[in-house]
């Protein structure tokens, strides 16, 4: 009978089956024959519905390789796309972020960076690549912060690859920002600016305008204000409107938990918010 002598298993891949639509890991298992030869055997796991996030199937995958060789698996070994690789990264450091962080980027890696590199094993992404990118974001217009957020984040997403050996060496290391042009108009608006427009706004307008310019909101804030957030002397400030959300989660939390606290009302401000128009 041959003998299994269980010294190597790693995740080769790891993909989506269309029939009863469950993921399937993959590995190979060395074993030692009757006469002493090395033989590779293929062996796969179901490990759950598709419904499953992919960074949970694969952390399945290494611990059922680990448990039946004896060997702890990399993760890095079932990483064959840079959007893998991003999956897995914001796995391990989205507990350090913020929600906004973690919807902000989110968002704008899914806007700009996979569609372009995303299906590109991490090896072959290059240092160009990732810069024509960023050029282009400049290009179109995006301000500063979202392409820096872009930069910092794909860099520290290859350091990451390097970290788990899954890389040599990181393309994004030299990452340079772009010149960013600045917005054609950044002023405030003066006092007699603000006075001449609220001499013209509706009644309704007046209040949320003197709202803005006095307390100092958000206009994700003031939208979901109630009257019962009025407190006579003060406004509580405790929900924000989600532009990306839908539904029940399009009300949620301020932008910082520094914004979420209460806001002084001034007297004049305050008997206008009472005498507000129904």
């Amino acid at each position: 009978m041959p003998r299994t002598d269980a010294t190597e298993g790693w995740i080769k891949k790891i993909e989506r089956r269309r029939e009863g639509k469950v993921w399937v890991g993959f590995f190979h298992l060395w074993t030692t024959d009757s006469n002493g030869l090395r033989v590779r055997q293929k062996k796969e796991k179901t490990l759950g519905p598709a419904s499953m996030p992919k960074h949970e199937a694969q952390s399945k995958l290494a611990g059922y390789i680990e448990e039946n060789t004896g060997r702890i698996t990399k993760q890095g070994s079932a990483i064959c796309t840079f959007a893998d690789l991003w999956n897995v990264y914001c796995a391990v450091k989205s507990g350090q972020w913020a929600k906004k962080t973690r919807e902000d980027l989110r968002y704008l890696f899914a806007k700009h960076v996979i569609p372009i590199v995303g299906n590109q094993p991490p090896r072959e992404v290059t240092l160009t690549s990732l810069q024509l990118l960023l050029n282009k974001m400049a290009q179109d217009g995006y301000r500063k912060s979202a392409v820096e957020r872009i930069r910092t984040h794909t860099r520290a997403c290859f350091e990451y690859a390097v970290d788990e050996e899954v890389l040599q060496k990181n393309p994004a290391r030299k990452l340079v920002m772009p010149n960013i042009k600045k917005k054609s108009c950044e002023r405030f608006l003066s006092l007699d600016e603000l006075r001449a427009l609220l001499s013209q706004a509706s009644p309704r307008e007046h209040v949320v305008s003197r709202i803005l310019a006095v307390c100092g909101l958000r206009p994700a804030e003031i939208l979901v204000l109630r009257i019962e957030d009025f407190e006579g002397t003060q406004l509580r400030i405790d929900e924000a409107l989600k532009e990306r959300q839908k539904g029940e989660d399009r009300i949620g939390e301020t932008k910082t938990a520094v914004s979420d606290n209460y806001v002084p009302v001034p007297p004049d401000l305050a008997g206008e918010i009472v005498c507000r128009p129904r």
